[in-house]
């Protein structure tokens, strides 16, 4: 860089590629730069060569406008890394990559694109790009390819990471388990401790992710445990960056735990995934709190869930302008827990007493949170279907604040949506679906039976009783006893009391019945 600064001096115009050149070669030495210096020496190189039309400087170009959409990735600014990869990927393109090094870089810049579009929630999108980094990998020599083994793993880590985005399970599987064995070997273990760890923390999430989807508990607990061994290590020894993915770790071990049975490990490792994520990501640490605020829930520790939410709502609302893809959803979910906690009854777990409903939570009626929590989702839901889920549980959450004011007849115009809605959901996933529209039906009946509509309240209880008692459920007995006592009463109110003492019967047995 020195040499080139001075020729350039002595020299004016004639050297800025190779100064360029010699600033990309400086921010990727890991030699302890900090990511803002490797970004400043990035832009300083963007500079010298942006307007250049020759090959040996577009080459330069794109490969400084990839290490700096890297760094912004790093640092949060998705949109804008997203952009200036997209330039890079241009910029390669123009080129026409032929030998490794430029596929290579090409390869680099897609794993970018690709992990900016899984951070913005678009999994089709991040698939392709790391598809398309793999592919390069994969079509250089077996020589060539251990040359470049470290870019294959990254390529692999997204990859997999895409591959189980989209339920790709046994797919992501595969890839993840490849790459690990190579990675745990010796050479990497000993001689590339600091990539070979950080790579193994990734794959090793998304093996348990898979282990657990294809039913394989116990193997998901091991992979979950071994991610967390991995991102402690290199937290510990000092790696930029690593807490966050160290967060990330613990969250998935500790929901593990938790579904495992092990609700006190599982929420004490959540718990650390909290600690850890305060001031490395705050999208790490919006997850983090919502799956500890859940976990709390579960437990009836209804007095430590408001102190979570006062910390998340607001983190959420800081981040949704800048990155509404990725926060404006965990807005939704931390909204709809304030409504949990202010017009749900709050009830008694495992010994522990219940608790009063709180008046305000993060500042926020039930009733405000909730009307905010749905016009939001609804946003999200005409500009990308896969939210359809989460407006259905903001209206499901909000119609019940709304009963709790009295107006029933707005609750159940809500519940009509609700119902509607889970309906298109229950078509598309039978199986995912089915205990939601159950629900939201049998709370429809319930605001027409108040409202004095009866003749329209029995097809809704009716149709909940049937969702739960079908042969292909999958809904365990007890949860028919309170949709069969509905439908029981409506039946009653409706002068037919031989059948309402009848279902009323087969709600003391479900079981049985």
């Amino acid at each position: 860089m020195a040499l080139y600064r001075r020729l350039e001096r002595d020299q004016p115009g004639r050297h800025l590629a190779g100064l360029a050149r010699a600033l990309v070669a400086q921010a990727t030495v890991p030699d302890g730069h900090t990511v803002a210096s490797a970004m400043a020496q990035g832009r300083e190189a963007i500079g010298y060569v942006q307007d250049a039309g020759d090959r040996e400087a577009l080459l330069v170009l794109a490969e400084a406008r990839r290490l700096v959409a890297t760094s912004l990735h790093a640092t949060g600014a998705v949109r804008e890394a997203l952009r200036l990869a997209l330039s890079a990927q241009a910029t390669w393109r123009r080129c026409a990559p032929v030998r490794a090094a430029e596929r290579m870089g090409l390869a680099r810049t897609l794993i970018a694109i690709g992990d900016c579009q899984g951070a913005l929630g678009r999994p089709e999108e991040a698939l392709a790009a790391h598809q398309e980094a793999m592919n390069l990998y994969r079509e250089l020599s077996l020589h060539k390819q251990s040359r470049w083994r470290l870019t294959g793993q990254v390529a692999a880590a997204g990859l997999a990471e895409s591959l189980t985005a989209v339920g790709r399970w046994e797919d992501a599987l595969a890839l993840a388990e490849e790459f690990r064995g190579d990675l745990e070997t010796w050479f990497w273990l000993r001689l590339q401790s600091l990539q070979a760890r950080s790579m193994l923390g990734r794959l090793l999430r998304t093996v348990a992710y898979c282990r657990e989807a294809l039913g394989e508990p116990d193997a998901a607990l091991r992979a979950a445990e071994e991610a967390v061994d991995h991102q402690r290590w290199l937290v510990e020894n000092g790696l930029a960056g690593s807490r966050s993915d160290l967060a990330a770790a613990l969250r998935t071990y500790g929901g593990l735990l938790l579904r495992s049975g092990e609700p006190e490990a599982g929420a004490d490792r959540v718990a650390e995934a909290v600690e850890t994520a305060r001031g490395a990501s705050d999208a790490e640490l919006a997850w983090a709190l919502i799956a500890l605020a859940v976990a709390r829930m579960s437990a009836g520790q209804w007095d430590e869930v408001e102190p979570l939410l006062d910390e998340l709502v607001p983190v959420c609302r800081r981040r949704a302008d800048e990155l509404p893809e990725v926060f404006q959803p965990l807005l939704v979910r931390g909204l709809a827990m304030v409504v949990a906690m202010t017009a749900f009854d709050l009830l008694a777990v495992d010994g522990r007493p219940a608790a009063p409903l709180l008046d305000r939570v993060a500042g926020l009626d039930g009733v405000t949170a909730g009307r905010e929590a749905v016009a939001l989702a609804r946003q999200l839901a005409e500009a990308d279907p896969r939210h359809r889920e989460l407006l259905g549980h903001a209206l499901f959450g909000l119609e019940r604040a709304v009963n709790r004011t009295g107006d029933v007849r707005e609750a159940a115009e809500l519940l009509r949506e609700c119902v509607a809605l889970r309906r298109e959901l229950f078509a598309e996933d039978p199986a995912a679906h089915r205990s939601d529209l159950a629900q939201a039906l049998g709370n429809l009946g319930n605001r027409l039976h108040a409202l004095g509509r009866l003749a329209e309240a029995l097809p809704a209880h009716e149709e909940s009783v049937a969702l739960i008692r079908a042969a292909d459920s999958g809904l365990p007995p007890a949860e028919a006893v309170a949709p069969l006592r509905n439908l029981a009463r409506t039946l009653a109110a409706l002068g037919r009391p031989e059948e309402a003492e009848r279902i009323a019967a087969k709600a003391e047995t479900p079981a049985e019945t």
